[in-house]
């Protein structure tokens, strides 16, 4: 009868040794698992971990950023140029708090899409979709910029919400200041504590609040002479059942607060203010002018 071969102790160790003094093995996984790390989105649902996962998952983070580290060592090219540290992307079905990898506490709205890269020199966040408040952590050396396509903020140290609709950027300070810019660089303003700034179409408006703590932590959807499809944009982020506009006319404003627990209630609200009925159906709701 045949007996399976099975390797002792030291053939074992010596084995592991060969694997762990094949260079080129050792460069391969570390190019692919890095190249997997940095492309794979992050989707954000809360849930409880087990002690064990949670441990297991910041073992894992220090591994990558240990490599990325050696390598910025031991790299050769020119002191000027820059090295990336890391690359974060970050997609929120719910509201959810992050901590991203330069430190830099975030917390992110409903339906929001961001991304973050930072280098020995700058750290950069895209904001493509949604809200979120950010608590930036300290780094004369290294601004924090966040591009959310039509404005650009640059800050050093700071708190601030940003949100993103269909065509405008609203920019909130809490702590600190903020520099905002336009697109194209046109106009820029210096926001302080309590100012606000809303960016569309090349321009900046800027006024001022009260508040101590973003609305939508509170609950609340404040909306300022907005249109409706913005209106409806924002609400739809806080339900599965999406509201629709069918046939109404674009040019309508609203204003209000509005709780985000009860979408179906603020769109009841806003038909009733604009003369639309309100036709719910199993996977919409839609509101339409009466006839």
């Amino acid at each position: 009868m045949h007996t399976p071969f099975k390797p002792d102790d030291e053939s074992n160790e010596q084995l592991e040794k060969a694997i762990w003094q094949d260079t080129a093995l050792i460069q391969a996984l570390q190019k692919a698992d890095s190249q997997q790390k940095l492309n794979e989105p992050t989707a954000i649902t809360p849930r409880k971990k087990s002690p064990l996962l949670v441990w297991g998952s910041a073992v894992a983070a220090s591994l990558i950023m240990a490599f990325i580290g050696l390598t910025h060592l031991s790299d050769p090219a020119t002191p000027q140029a820059s090295t990336l540290v890391a690359a974060q992307q970050f997609f929120a079905t719910k509201a959810s708090d992050i901590t991203l990898s330069d430190g830099t506490e975030v917390a992110l709205n409903t339906q929001t899409d961001l991304q973050f890269n930072e280098n020995d020199k700058t750290r950069q966040a895209t904001l493509s979709k949604g809200e979120a408040y950010f608590s930036v952590k300290r780094d004369e050396q290294r601004p924090f910029t966040i591009n959310t396509g039509n404005a650009t903020i640059s800050v050093l140290g700071t708190a601030f919400n940003i949100d993103k609709t269909l065509r405008e950027t609203t920019i909130d300070v809490f702590h600190g200041k903020v520099a905002v810019n336009t697109a194209n660089n046109a106009k820029q303003v210096e926001l302080v504590k309590g100012q606000r700034a809303r960016v569309s179409d090349n321009n900046i408006v800027v006024t001022t609040f009260k508040a101590t703590q973003p609305d939508w932590q509170l609950g609340w959807l404040d909306l300022e002479n907005v249109t409706i499809n913005d209106a409806i944009f924002q609400l739809n982020r806080y339900t599965d059942k999406p509201l629709v506009l069918n046939n109404v006319d674009a040019q309508l404003r609203v204003s209000g607060r509005f709780k985000t627990a009860d979408v179906v209630g603020a769109a009841t609200l806003i038909a009733q203010l604009n003369q639309l009925k309100i036709n719910s159906f199993d996977d919409s709701v839609v509101l339409s002018p009466i006839e």
